[in-house]
């Protein structure tokens, strides 16, 4: 009776459709698997990732920036502008007028333009900012997989717990029914009374239940592992290590410092930077400036050709140096500046909690 409830239960239990069978044979092997597929720890790789093309990102805007530029108007109709003849010459009466068209129809130009900033303190600590960030999203990686290795090596040691707590306790079962089988047979002799049939009948209920719970909690770990390796509740796992195998963990091998301490003193790190960035808004910036701009008027469609006299290429240029001083934009800085305080005594305090 107890092995076919044994396996009904089993069987309402695990899982109706396998897929490929995934082996670990050994604890390491489980953590390397979920540094590929656990979606906490792919997540912090993709950060990761954008942190440094944000970083690369942060530098270009330290180079010089230059545009290119080309276009084209047809003026399909000049405007017509009236000029008094006695501003030419003071003979003429004053109410005599003249209408003329300026320009010409076709306008061909192309320029370039070039500017680069000299000084601009929020640039250099926006480098900075994404310099440490990357190393913080390093860190945030460290943490992330030192949190999931301890979720996962909890629900590994309970799954292998509970397996041998199973066989304990499927033993006990089975020495419970033939001691139940035993004392009724001795109660139709007579040899025993109705008490100890009731003893041993509830100790067999009492040894089948614990079976049954060590068997839903040993498969309720192991789905949770599943969950914390991306795999399907019908993907099929087998954990061949037991308690009785010689379990050695170099667990100093995978984290050689507390990655939480060092993620916290980053953090500290970039909200000191950005703090010193929102007072650097405060400070004057200068830009330099080049600029260079060609021009062409034509009377008829003809892009492409070596023009000379009045419909040659006029080309002007110039370079300037712009400096720009905040003086007052409402507070909107000084609020920021503020802002950003607070954030860096945060993240400080917590820096300091965690050591």
């Amino acid at each position: 009776m107890f092995q076919k409830l044994c396996v009904i239960f089993i069987g309402l239990l695990l899982p109706l459709a396998c897929g490929a069978q995934t082996v670990f044979k050994s604890l390491e092997e489980v953590w390397k698997y979920a540094d590929v597929h656990n979606i906490t720890i792919r997540t912090a790789k993709f950060e990761a990732d954008k942190a440094l093309y944000s970083k690369k990102q942060s530098y270009s805007a330290l180079l010089p920036q230059v545009n290119a530029s080309g276009t084209f108007t047809d003026n399909t109709q000049l405007q017509t502008t009236v000029i008094p003849l006695n501003a030419l010459n003071p003979r003429i009466p004053a109410d005599s007028f003249q209408t003329v068209q300026f320009g010409r129809q076709y306008v061909y130009s192309g320029g370039v333009t070039a500017q680069m900033s000299i000084l601009n303190l929020q640039n250099w600590y926006n480098t900075k900012i994404a310099r440490q960030t990357e190393e913080l999203n390093k860190a945030s990686l460290a943490n992330n997989r030192k949190m999931v290795y301890q979720q996962i090596a909890n629900q590994y040691y309970s799954y292998l717990l509970m397996k041998e707590a199973a066989r304990l306790a499927g033993q006990s079962a089975l020495i419970a029914d033939s001691v139940f089988q035993s004392t009724g047979d001795k109660f139709k002799e007579g040899t025993v009374n109705e008490g100890n049939v009731d003893v041993a009948k509830l100790n067999l209920e009492r040894a089948q239940e614990n079976y049954i719970s060590a068997q839903y909690q040993m498969l309720t770990a192991r789905n949770n592992m599943k969950a914390l390796l991306n795999l399907s509740v019908n993907d099929s796992v087998v954990f061949e290590p037991s308690l009785n195998d010689n379990l050695v963990i170099d667990a100093a091998g995978n984290f050689k410092e507390d990655p939480a301490i060092k993620l916290a003193l980053l953090q500290e790190q970039v909200s000191l930077s950005q703090y010193k960035a929102a007072n650097s808004a405060f400070a004057p910036s200068i830009n330099l400036s080049y600029n260079y701009l060609t021009q062409r008027y034509e009377t008829t469609f003809d892009p492409f050709s070596h023009a000379t006299g009045i419909t040659a290429w006029f080309p002007a240029q110039y370079w300037g140096v712009q400096a720009t001083i905040p003086i007052f934009s409402g507070g909107n800085r000084w609020y920021q500046s503020k802002k950003n305080k607070i954030a860096y005594n945060e993240s400080l305090a917590q820096y300091e909690s965690a050591q």
